[in-house]
């Protein structure tokens, strides 16, 4: 068995990921030194590893710049679209205010972004939005999205390479590779 991007620490299995901490911990950084300390963050479900982790690079980053933490800025958006409209919605009906939104995943900050949009915010004006696991859908968008951009394909190659090594050799011992992510900085938090 091999995990691809999503772990179980769990579980004694070889994995191919990203460092999701410091890739997050760099993205908070980005939008803390663009004049933003409201960050929200969408996080994923508590059960994924690497939600785990972005979580914890969030905290540390405001940790670093001294800027409190607040549990009311932390809402499990999910995976997906919705989850990411409807956490701004939660958002907005509670009357908190925020400048910047940290997303775990690019469909949550889609979402967030087209619930902004449909009421009026000026992004990133009023609100910048910065995400993990960004796409090509990223910049289909306006304004387009800042994102770390996984590296899929060497992922990908590296996971297959892993599964036939393990074919060949089933006492190999698991292996952990961490490959590096980019991050695109794009019109959402200029």
């Amino acid at each position: 068995m091999v995990f691809f991007d999503r772990t179980i620490t769990e579980l004694s299995a070889s994995k191919v990921k990203i460092d999701d901490y410091i890739k997050a911990f760099f993205l908070v950084e980005h939008l803390i030194r663009n004049g933003r300390s409201k960050i929200v963050h969408l996080a994923g479900p508590s059960y994924i590893q690497n939600a785990i982790e972005r979580k914890n690079g969030y905290k540390d980053a405001l940790k670093k710049f001294k800027i409190p933490y607040n549990p009311e800025y932390v809402i499990e958006a999910g995976v997906d679209f919705n989850g990411g409209e409807e956490a701004i919605k939660q958002l907005l009906e509670k009357d908190i205010t925020f400048d910047a939104i940290f997303c775990f995943t690019e469909m949550s900050a889609l979402g967030a972004k087209s619930y902004l949009q449909k009421h009026n915010y000026i992004i990133p004006g009023q609100v910048s939005i910065a995400c993990v696991s960004g796409t090509d859908l990223c910049v289909l968008v306006h304004p387009t999205i800042t994102a770390v951009e996984q590296p899929v394909q060497k992922m990908a190659e590296e996971a297959s390479r892993l599964i036939i090594e393990k074919i060949q050799h089933p006492q190999k011992e698991d292996e952990t590779i961490v490959l590096d992510a980019e991050t695109f900085f794009r019109e959402s938090t200029e």
